[in-house]
């Protein structure tokens, strides 16, 4: 028993990544061999983070970051309204491309996009980022750079992904790479709001609502080259932040470091 109190207590980053992924992937497997079985995919990340962080007594900080809406109200412009941008994006491209062009049709109403809101905090953000950056990232190695700790991140977070994105192999490749994009971008939003999960629910959401509005109007070729200008338009904006912002991910008025991780540190390995 005290060896796994040490184990918990050294390696609560290492525990969350292993217990998600093992809820995540595992529900995929029984849901996919069992239809009637309910899918929970998207809650991994929470369960891991709220079994470590009792056993860590780390529930409150946990709960703190998942709820810290005291930041600029810039860096809500930009939860929102970046990733809104980078999903329209890819819509004007496709249709330059030979895509087709969005109609009342087809979309439905754009107001829609404030139902669709709720709809896509609900399917995954929420319990993804809870667990991700509501309790992994703040534990993250303190003395490495935000700009590191968000690539290691944006690896783990995709191979969570992993059984999802093969579940539809013509755009595999192309989720995978704009996930990666997103995730850079997540964090410069999550540095800069003083390490606020919420603000990277926020940020998630708004991408997801973009993929629900638009897609249903993509099949074959055109979904898959949609996918593909999302991917690049992810990472040309990452790209250009990191340019921005160098390392540490953050505007030069942004709060200092130190006041971002406040959670415990501990070596991802």
């Amino acid at each position: 028993m005290e060896k796994i109190k040490f184990f918990v207590q050294r390696y609560p980053v290492v525990l969350v990544f292993v217990l998600a992924y093992g809820f995540s992937w595992g529900n995929f497997i029984l849901s996919t061999a069992l239809p009637s079985f309910p899918f929970f995919y998207p809650f991994g990340p929470l369960l891991a983070a709220l079994i470590v962080a009792g056993l860590t007594g780390g529930l409150k900080d946990l709960a703190s970051r998942c709820l810290r809406w005291r930041v600029g109200l810039q860096w809500y412009a930009a939860a929102l309204l970046v990733p809104a941008a980078i999903g329209l994006l890819p819509v004007y491209f496709n249709v330059l491309l030979g895509g087709p062009v969005p109609t009342a049709t087809k979309l439905g109403l754009w107001y829609s996009l404030f139902l669709l809101f709720p709809m896509a905090l609900w399917d995954a953000p929420l319990w993804e980022e809870s667990g991700w950056r509501g309790f992994a990232l703040p534990r993250f190695p303190a003395n490495r750079s935000p700009l590191f700790n968000t690539l290691i991140l944006d690896l783990l977070v995709g191979g969570w992904h992993l059984p999802l994105a093969l579940s539809d192999r013509a755009i595999t490749e192309p989720y995978l790479i704009a996930g990666l994009g997103s995730t850079i971008l997540t964090n410069w939003v999550y540095y800069n709001a003083r390490g606020s999960a919420l603000l990277a629910i926020l940020y998630h959401s708004s991408a997801n609502t973009m993929g629900l509005y638009f897609s249903p109007m993509l099949s074959g070729p055109d979904l898959v080259r949609y996918f593909w200008l999302l991917a690049a338009v992810n990472w040309i904006a990452a790209i250009g932040v990191v340019l921005m912002t160098g390392p540490t991910l953050k505007l030069q008025s942004a709060i200092p470091a130190q006041t971002a991780q406040t959670g415990k540190t501990s070596t991802v390995r």
